[in-house]
């Protein structure tokens, strides 16, 4: 709906991930569907605005391109909100660029034969349109049916197509490290996972679970997270384990987090690609979710939460990033590129400079004459402090 996403679930008694401490989590939903959650709907929001930029930039360029809806449920809530096929198909089809967007394959997944009809039902009551090419594969495993999926993603022989696989399952044994490998395998392939927070930190001290946890991580590296204590501080660390893994692959990643009334992570949504103009779509979402820290969003306050301290944004990194180059010219484009890597905005990258020009350490070398204090074709150069 894709799934819910919801860290109350556990797997199957052969995944690894059943209990932990005695502590059985709540099962799948049994029935065809099931009622909406509060981290649903602000994950279908990270969709939307997300994909109302990849399918602008996408859409256009490209005569053909793909979205994998790679754990798809049946396209509803119980309660009525729509599920993740449905999101997707009318961003698609209500997007103001619209008019000038080309072919678009929507491949969907759901191992459920009844969920798959229902879906199959729902997308039918959508507008028709030739743009939209609508596939459901034959109810199966996402990990079992990779390559069919791949092959509707990518017409078949074709590599050149450009794919957005959305990863969302129940548990983590439906999103093991290999899977995201081969998601990634082509140069024009991202991918936004569902990440559970809450089951990882909790299975990460168990040793029955470790070799679930490094098949899920790419490798053991996820161990050295142990040394952090504390939930919010491990959590983040483990995170940054798994990202660490991604960028293993040769990919660019970034995370937003969803908490709860504790405001430690409880899932994140990963996001990889291969070109920094994924990460300008990805990061905005980011920041338009948390405007302080652009990571992290309460589910119990929703989208528009209000700052809890401070309604500047913390840019410490960056601002140490840029104080690190003193001595060195840099190009504004090249800096541009670093900020985005790092989580920010070029609108951050404008004011850390501003604020390091006021105090002599950043100063614009070339051109003499702008009409903008950091024109895009700018060069800075950098000095320590006086």
């Amino acid at each position: 709906m894709t799934q819910d996403g919801s860290t109350e679930r556990a797997g199957s008694s052969t995944d690894g991930f059943v209990s932990i401490g005695g502590q059985h989590r709540m099962p799948p939903p049994q029935d065809t569907l099931w009622r909406s959650q509060p981290r649903v709907l602000i994950k279908h929001q990270v969709y939307r605005h997300y994909l109302q930029c990849w399918m602008g930039k996408i859409c256009r360029s490209f005569d053909q391109s793909s979205i994998v809806d790679a754990f798809s449920g049946p396209g509803q809530y119980l309660d009525g909100p729509d599920g993740s096929p449905l999101v997707i198909s009318k961003t698609f089809l209500e997007h103001s660029a619209f008019s000038q967007f080309n072919t678009l394959r929507f491949i969907c997944n759901e191992k459920r034969a009844d969920r798959r009809e229902h879906l199959t039902r729902k997308m039918k009551e959508l507008p028709p349109s030739p743009k939209l090419k609508f596939h459901s594969a034959e109810p199966a495993g996402t990990a079992d049916t990779f390559e069919v999926l791949d092959a509707l993603a990518h017409g078949g022989s074709r590599k050149d197509i450009p794919t957005l696989w959305i990863l969302d399952p129940f548990n983590l044994a439906g999103v093991p490290f290999e899977l995201i490998q081969k998601c990634l395998r082509r140069s024009r392939d991202e991918v936004l996972i569902t990440w559970f927070s809450d089951e990882i930190y909790r299975f990460c001290e168990d040793s029955s679970k470790a070799n679930a946890m490094s098949s899920h991580f790419g490798g053991d590296h996820w161990k050295s997270a142990l040394e952090h204590k504390g939930e919010t501080a491990r959590k983040e660390a483990l995170l940054t384990a798994y990202q660490d893994g991604l960028r293993s692959l040769g990919v660019l990643t970034n995370a937003v987090s969803i908490s709860s009334r504790n405001e430690t992570a409880r899932y994140s949504l990963v996001f990889a690609t291969h070109d920094d103009r994924g990460l300008e779509c990805f990061n905005p979402v980011k920041w338009r979710l948390d405007p302080v820290k652009g990571s992290t969003i309460n589910e119990n306050r929703g989208m528009q939460q209000g700052d809890l301290f401070s309604e500047l944004p913390v840019v410490e990194e960056l601002r140490a990033y840029l104080e690190s180059l003193a001595g060195e010219a840099a190009s504004f484009l090249s800096l541009v590129r670093e900020a985005q890597r790092m989580g920010y905005l070029e609108k951050h990258l404008r004011t850390t400079l501003d604020e390091l020009a006021v105090d002599g350490r950043a100063v614009r070398e070339t051109p003499l004459k702008a009409s903008t204090r950091w024109p895009a074709e700018s060069v800075i150069r950098f000095y320590p402090p006086a």
